[in-house]
């Protein structure tokens, strides 16, 4: 399978002969498809194809390519080059061979999406926006080779609004994980907004001061808990950003590289997306996780922003509906005159994992940097939910029961289908 390169990103270039996946991987240039797509005959095109792409070939040790495009050959094509008229032709001109299309992030969420229908409709594949060329490159492989998608055992959070919370609940989760199966646990803030530090004696780095090491590919995963806090046993804490001027200056080169430094280095990461997704390292969150929890209040705002951002952000640019996702709601309260967790899932239609009770002493806590401070029998107990719902998702054993009693966790929930959150969870066996 030869791989024919309509890109300027030299980067993917190699990315794709680092792969593996292609006998040869050559550059067309844009001019050269306005050749192709000119009215001559089509078996003097494809014949003439491989000889005007020698010419455009980047490596010199590049396999020497067909005299014609093979049907298994490939084209990857960026849309900063080529826009949607020429793929049309392009498909036209050569139907036996997969075109995959590499969209890029724009300021109208409708046209992103009416391209993913019209490509669709052409039998075009497209990679998603906010990609590394590395990810570009694994993309493109499980397309061709129908390559099934790696467990990351990366889990994302992020809030439908500010101030829910996203912070706070990721850190209980992540010490009531590690107590419950003793595994180890990096939590990092991928918050362009908010450092997610208040609340805490912070003393460890923050992701603005390492960002030159991620970027530059540097930080090794044995470097990083050596820069997180300690929260409690195997919990290691990364806060997110303090500067708000860099928020897009950040790449998705330096996100994707502190993932998968993360994952090398703990059994489970999290990572807190925050409230706004339209930025790399927030989007880089959303690529690599198995699982989304979305924290949502009963605020009318926090559905109505919620239902604003599906469909100007998550939907076109992640194709959300695609996505293993679930609700954590948090800040709850009980009352007639409020809608409870079970409406709001219904009017959301997406599934909860869990429901954590407001908690009046919250504030006190954060001003006296006590937020770690034993939580009440109800927020623990739902905490205890959460996290056994999450371990059986990964099929990752409980070792702790002293940790299990003291959550209040049963096992009738488990036990019973009906109104159970493992209803919703599909195990990832072998994980």
């Amino acid at each position: 399978m030869n791989a024919y390169v309509v890109s300027g990103d030299r980067r993917l270039l190699e990315a794709l002969r680092l792969s593996g996946n292609y006998k040869s991987v050559s550059t067309v240039s844009k001019d050269m498809v306005g050749v192709l797509l000119m009215g001559e005959g089509t078996g003097s095109k494809q014949d003439s194809f491989a000889t005007r792409a020698r010419s455009f070939t980047s490596n010199s040790s590049t396999t020497v390519l067909e005299t014609s495009l093979l049907p298994e050959d490939i084209w990857i094509v960026s849309d900063a080059l080529i826009d949607m008229h020429e793929m049309f032709t392009l498909r036209s001109q050569y139907p036996a061979n997969r075109i995959i299309y590499l969209l890029s992030n724009g300021t109208d969420p409708l046209n992103l999406k009416t391209t993913q229908s019209l490509c669709a409709a052409h039998g075009i594949d497209y990679v998603l926006p906010y990609h590394t060329p590395e990810q570009v490159a694994d993309e493109a492989g499980r397309i061709c080779l129908i390559k099934a998608r790696a467990v990351s055992k990366v889990i994302t959070a992020i809030g439908a609004l500010p101030q829910l919370g996203v912070t706070s609940s990721l850190l209980s989760i992540g010490v009531t994980l590690a107590a419950l199966s003793g595994v180890r646990v990096g939590v990092f803030g991928l918050n362009g907004w908010n450092p997610g530090d208040s609340g805490l004696l912070y003393t460890a780095k923050y992701m603005d001061e390492l960002w030159g090491s991620l970027q530059s590919k540097q930080l090794q995963a044995a470097e990083l808990p050596g820069k997180m806090q300690l929260l409690a046993p195997n919990v290691y804490y990364l806060a997110g950003s303090r500067d708000l001027k860099k928020l897009y200056y950040y790449q998705t080169d330096g996100a994707a590289w502190l993932i998968e430094k993360a994952r090398e280095c703990f059994d489970l990461v999290l990572l807190d997306a925050g409230s706004y997704p339209d930025h790399a390292l927030a989007a880089q969150s959303i690529h690599a996780s198995d699982l989304l929890l979305v924290t949502m209040s009963q605020s009318q705002q926090a559905k109505a922003q919620w239902r604003r951002m599906c469909e100007h952000i998550l939907h076109p640019v992640f194709q959300w509906e695609q996505r293993q996702t679930m609700l954590l709601f948090n800040k709850m309260v009980r009352s007639p005159d409020i809608e409870n967790e079970k409406q709001l899932s219904r009017q959301l239609d997406m599934p909860y994992v869990g429901s954590l009770p407001y908690d009046p002493s919250f504030y006190r806590k954060e001003a006296e940097g006590v937020w770690g401070q034993q939580q009440n029998h109800d927020y623990n107990k739902e905490l205890g939910k959460i996290a056994k719902a999450m371990l059986h998702y990964y099929d990752l054993p409980l070792v702790n029961t002293s940790a299990m009693e003291k959550a209040k966790l049963t096992d009738s929930a488990a036990s019973t289908s009906k109104g159970s959150w493992f209803r919703w969870m599909k195990p990832v066996k072998e994980a």
